[in-house]
């Protein structure tokens, strides 16, 4: 008996460990298949001039080395691709003009770049054979894009990318000049955002989609404030879905507005720009923690983008300089709230005042 009672335990141990096992593999799937996703998102990035030549000289990898553990966590990265890969085409008669060599998308790739925007008023600088030139590469590195087509219809389209159970979806718009840039039924060019189409488009595509994030190239240059038709597009854009706003062009930062529990981050400032502006100082990253409640988290990053200090790689803000950097954040984001716009030391904000967005 005493025997057959050894086997009986056993035998229920056994059972015992089998059903943990089974339901750990289990609690294991459902979190593989729905799980947290991390979105970095970023500024201006334009590879060519000075950049190009200290690159080349220091590694693909030289202009994220003091970023890497913002890098290392994140499944999506975002940032606004300023000028289009190539090496032919005719330049655009404008002030300004910018073409990067096709080989520096390994900085891209190195930097665990995933997705870019290419609606800016840059990216058809050297006319449909550079922009076709882009798609290919990158294509053919796994970069999503969007913001840009052959034609209009092409340009419309949000990039899909499915992470961890999440279907998110990725859509960009340039109201900036010059207006040959905007593609239309039959010509190549950018996303301007018709008002017979934006709305309704943003309608479908949150509702194909778990989490939206839509990117705006708007404003003017070197102004810290949005300007008024940007607060009311930025609001609209909500109404219709958005969940999340990102905001180029000026290469300086904007403030933060959050409205209706969205955030509206109206400009990130430059990332990796190949200039030595004496404005262009100061900027950030913006990381979002996305999850079955939403987005539940979000911490700013503040960098250095001064590049004759940083000479093309940027570099985390640190003691009093970060400090600063949050003061005027603050200041530059008040004017855009009802109520007080709260981040804290470490760079976590308040979503709303009753929901705080870092939960340990």
């Amino acid at each position: 008996m005493i025997l057959t009672h050894r086997v009986k335990m056993h035998r229920l141990w056994y059972k015992f460990i089998l059903v943990i096992a089974i339901v750990t593999i289990y609690i294991g799937l459902i979190l593989a298949v729905s799980g947290p996703v991390q979105i970095l998102t970023a500024g201006d990035v334009m590879l060519g001039s000075w950049t190009e030549d200290i690159i080349k000289k220091n590694g693909w990898h030289y202009s994220f080395s003091e970023l890497d553990s913002i890098l290392l966590d994140s499944h999506i990265f975002f940032v606004n691709l300023e000028a289009p890969f190539g090496q032919g085409g005719t330049a655009f008669e404008k002030t300004y003009t910018f073409q990067v060599t096709p080989d520096l998308v390994k900085v891209l790739k190195v930097g665990k770049i995933n997705v870019v925007s290419l609606a800016n008023n840059h990216i058809m600088d050297f006319g449909v054979e550079s922009l076709k030139e882009t798609f290919q590469i990158l294509q053919e590195n796994s970069i999503h894009y969007t913001g840009a087509g052959l034609n209009l219809k092409e340009a419309r389209k949000p990039a899909i990318l499915e992470v961890n159970g999440h279907r998110i979806a990725i859509a960009s718009y340039s109201l900036t000049f010059p207006e040959e840039f905007w593609a239309t039924d039959t010509s190549a060019g950018t996303c301007f955002p018709y008002h017979t189409f934006f709305y309704n488009d943003l309608k479908q595509f949150k509702a194909s989609s778990d989490l939206l994030i839509i990117s705006f190239h708007w404003g003017a240059e070197l102004l810290q404030s949005p300007k008024e038709y940007q607060v009311e597009l930025a609001h609209n854009a909500i109404e219709a879905g958005a969940d999340i706003i990102i905001g180029h062009h000026p290469h300086v930062i904007q403030g933060i507005e959050i409205y209706k529990g969205k955030i509206i981050a109206y400009s990130l400032g430059n990332f990796i720009f190949g200039s030595y502006s004496e404005k262009a100082r100061e900027s950030m990253l913006l990381k979002f923690f996305y999850g079955t409640k939403g987005v539940e988290r979000c911490k700013i990053y503040p960098i250095n983008v001064y590049n004759k200090e940083v000479d093309f790689r940027p570099r985390l803000l640190t003691g009093s300089a970060k400090t600063v950097f949050f003061e005027e954040l603050r200041q530059l984001s008040q004017e855009l709230n009802s109520q007080e716009f709260i981040v804290d030391e470490d760079g976590w904000i308040h979503l709303q005042m009753d929901q705080y967005i870092h939960f340990n």
